[in-house]
């Protein structure tokens, strides 16, 4: 049964109840949940001390059939739902609701070692001036292309949502994540860099996630356009269109740059050594480098004219009329 939660306060719960609450943002991908939710089962910590609350972005389809199978085995297992507004918003529904004085953030189609779990929150306990720690993000497959995912930097300072800890007193501190991030990208290394203003975030190597690598298509390139908006907001605000690499004095123009030239040309370039071993691979990675350089120049005038929006979050907002009301629905 579904009910009906209306958001008043940025403190819900009593922090402090579990060792850390994982937040894992969800829009479908029911698969992925269940995979997730079969190795949060096995960690090294036992399931009784730490909470799980699966933030369902509006998904269509239904996540009740998976939570209903791990209720048994994942006790603390709690689904909240919202209507679709980004993975940056149902973290932060996640942030309201968590009971723990630790939020440790999961993508739902990652894959964690079972001592995760236990090497973040042994992390944050032993290095109190720590106010994050940060989780070694693996590929899944050793096999990189310029048809797939890139495979994550494996060094610490990339600041991924995909396998992150935080106190959850900064995250309250500063707003939580910010909204305006509507689609997965940027809005970790937004967070990450008010969080970094705060304190440090460290490195815990030895607590590892595997992230699965996908074969990117057409339509995903062409999707992942709409990202340079965020690329290019991340710029304006904080000088910086990647971390950690040094701040740029013209954001707009650096981005239009990335987005128009150096993201395709990367591209072609690993296409091109691929010609002798896999020539087709290279051959569609050659043609996703056009559909790059296509969507970085149709959204140039977006991101040499539209206008930076201001921080809006759920979470303590600095200004009250960034805020709006919004209805969460616990089930």
């Amino acid at each position: 049964m579904s009910t009906d939660t209306q958001i008043t306060s940025t403190r819900v719960g009593s922090p402090g109840q579990f060792c850390c609450s994982i937040v894992v943002p969800v829009f479908n991908r029911t698969d992925h949940l269940r995979k997730l939710l079969s190795l949060l089962k096995v960690q090294s910590t036992t399931s009784i001390q730490f909470e799980v609350i699966v933030c369902d972005d509006g998904s269509t389809e239904s996540c009740q059939p998976v939570i209903a199978e791990f209720r048994r085995s994942l006790p603390n297992l709690r689904c909240l739902r919202q209507d679709q507004r980004g993975p940056a918003a149902a973290r932060n529904l996640g942030i309201l609701h968590a009971k723990s004085d630790v939020v440790v953030f999961l993508d739902s189609d990652v894959e964690p070692d079972r001592y995760l779990i236990a090497r973040l929150t042994s992390a944050l306990a032993t290095n109190p001036d720590w106010q994050g720690a940060e989780a070694r993000v693996l590929a899944s497959s050793e096999s990189t292309t310029p048809v797939r995912d890139a495979a994550q930097p494996a060094g610490g300072r990339d600041y991924d949502t995909a396998g992150i800890a935080y106190r959850t007193d900064v995250l309250r501190q500063i707003g939580g994540m910010d909204e305006n991030f509507l689609s997965a990208g940027c809005e970790g290394m937004e967070l990450a860099i008010r969080v970094l203003e705060q304190g440090r975030i460290g490195f815990a190597p030895g607590a590892i996630v595997y992230r699965r690598q996908s074969r990117l298509t057409v339509a995903s390139c062409w999707q992942a356009r709409k990202n340079w908006r965020f690329v290019r907001i991340l710029a304006s605000r904080h000088g910086f269109l990647a971390w950690p690499h040094r701040r740029t004095r013209f954001p707009r123009l650096r981005t239009v740059i990335a987005a128009s030239f150096l993201q395709p040309l990367r591209r072609v370039r690993a296409a091109v050594r691929l010609i002798g071993k896999a020539p087709d691979e290279s051959a569609r990675g050659v043609f996703l480098s056009v559909v790059d350089w296509a969507g970085g120049v149709l959204m140039i005038p977006v991101i040499l004219f539209e206008a930076t929006p201001h921080r809006l979050s759920s979470i303590t907002p600095r200004d009250p009329s960034e805020s709006r009301p919004f209805v969460a629905r616990a089930s």
